[in-house]
Formats: C-alpha cells, structure tokens, sequence
C-alpha cells in the first residue's frame, strides 16, 4: 500500500500477534507459519506494501488488506500486488480483505480478459462492536484473563457495527485496553490498536491513544527501538546525522510526507534539537507544529 506504517518495531510485533490469531477470528480454514515480508518492488524499482502478507502451512501466501473505503481502484492495486508477488514468488496467493463496518457489500471480481481476479472479502459490519464491548468491559472489569481471540476482537472493535460514532467506540476499545491489568495483554491490545490505527483512527482518538501508549511497554519499546536503530544508524553515519535520519523516517511515517524544506532543516539540527523533537514526537499534532523546533 506504499502507506508509510507505524514503526518497525511494533508493526512486526503486530504481525506476530496478529499471525497467531487472525485465521480462528476470521474463519480461514488456513494455518499461518510466519510474517513475509510486505514491500515488493516492481520493474521501475518503486516500493510498494501490502497490509498483512503471511507464509502458510503450505509455503503459500495469505494476504490481508484493511479497508474503510470501497473504491474500483483498490481492486486493480490489489491485482497489482498479488501479481508481482506471483511473478517473484511463483507461489499461489489467497487475498482477503476486510471491510470497515461503513462497507456492506463490494464488488470482489476484476475482469481484465487474460486475468480473471477474485478477492474475499471478510465485513466488519456482521460484527456487533457494542456487544463484544460490554463483554470485554466486563472481562477487564472483573479482572478475568483475555484470550488471544478477545484481543482480537477488542482490537478490531473500532471496524466493527456500533450505535456509537467510530471515534467514540475507538475511545472506548482505548480505555479499555488501558484497564487491562495484565501486562502482557495490555501490550497486545496496544500494538495491534497501533500498527491499525494508521488506517482507522481520527485526530481526537489518535490524540487520546498517544497518551497511553507513551506510557506503556509499547510506548517504551518504540523509544528503545528507536534509540538503538539511531545509534546503530550514527556508528556509521555520524551520531547526529544517522539520528537526524531515523527522526525524518519516524516523521514520514507519522504524516506521510514532509512539507518542502523541512527535510533540509532537520538534517541541520543539533544533536539536541533532534533528541528533544524525537521526545516530543507523540505530542505533535501536525507536520507544521514542527515549526517551534527550527
């Protein structure tokens, strides 16, 4: 999907969890080995990425896509994907892409003379969100143990059918995924919200999540990752610049692009300035609140 992800470190965790789980919660009759990697490059060596892409139990590929809108486009991307994934691989390719609870019914199939291409299509709009909130709540509340299909679920509770608005089921799957008591669960709850976020989340939720998350293990493990890929990044490069270049990659990710000059800017940043941008990171609004900084 060429969408600048969340940082490396938590997406690939995500994919961990979400690899032990995703098959029993969306009904695939499928067992998934390990995580392959997601970015294919085609003949103009551009970059582009797929959602979720998985080795299976047969050495095949299971690829996840997350949609919150239903557009003719995405189904020749998709194509797209899983042909030059084909033509690199010769491996057989199963694409599943699940719906947003916005999206009722889709057109699955492209017809395009030679290449006739189907998609599944899993829709969050079966799912009752308020429902498996109150559940959950009631789990967390009462400090009963999650299961990994509860994770999911509380995970995915924001793409889910709800009488309440999207921003505020997200919230609330926020609040409760802050209450879990158990540390390791929490963490799950966490990174998955995080690594989906970039698809679903509005300014206020996303406001609202960087304020637990900085306070958590996943908060912690991006500033930990963060701080040795700088340094591993400045051994070569030069201490200030090699984290001048992880805070632009961490910055692209966080708002797609950067606006003309900021990149020049930055790279001519002090160590300080740098460290203290790289702190203040959860915090920014907008690409132009980076502005106080120079």
């Amino acid at each position: 999907m060429d969408y600048n992800k969340v940082e490396d470190a938590v997406f690939k965790k995500a994919m961990e969890i979400f690899k032990d789980s995703a098959s029993e919660f969306f009904n695939l009759d499928v067992k998934l080995k390990k995580p392959a990697q997601t970015e294919i490059k085609n003949i103009d060596i551009k970059t582009s990425a797929m959602d979720y892409l998985f080795y299976t139990e047969t050495d095949d590929y299971l690829h996840f896509e997350f949609q919150t809108t239903d557009k003719r486009d995405d189904i020749a991307r998709f194509l797209y994907y899983d042909a030059s994934l084909h033509y690199m691989s010769r491996k057989n390719i199963r694409t599943v892409v699940v719906y947003s609870s916005d999206i009722k019914d889709v057109v699955t199939n492209i017809n395009c003379g030679s290449i006739n291409y189907t998609l599944e299509c899993f829709y969050m709009s079966k799912l009752n969100g308020d429902e498996n909130y109150e559940r959950i709540k009631t789990k967390v509340d009462n400090g009963e143990e999650l299961t990994e299909q509860d994770i999911m679920t509380l995970s995915f509770i924001p793409l889910m059918e709800s009488e309440k608005s999207k921003s505020d089921i997200t919230l609330d799957s926020i609040e409760i995924a802050k209450d879990i008591k158990n540390e390791e669960e929490k963490t799950k709850c966490l990174t998955l919200l995080y690594a989906l976020f970039d698809k679903f989340g509005d300014e206020k939720a996303k406001k609202r999540f960087k304020e637990v998350v900085s306070m958590t293990d996943v908060g912690r493990m991006i500033y930990e990752e963060g701080k040795e890929e700088g340094i591993s990044i400045g051994e070569a490069n030069g201490e200030t610049k090699g984290k001048a270049d992880l805070l632009l990659k961490q910055l692209i990710r966080r708002f797609k692009k950067l606006p003309d000059g900021y990149r020049e800017k930055i790279l001519n940043l002090k160590l300080e300035q740098i460290e203290v941008i790289a702190g203040d990171i959860f915090e920014l609004e907008k690409v132009e609140d980076l502005e106080q900084y120079f």
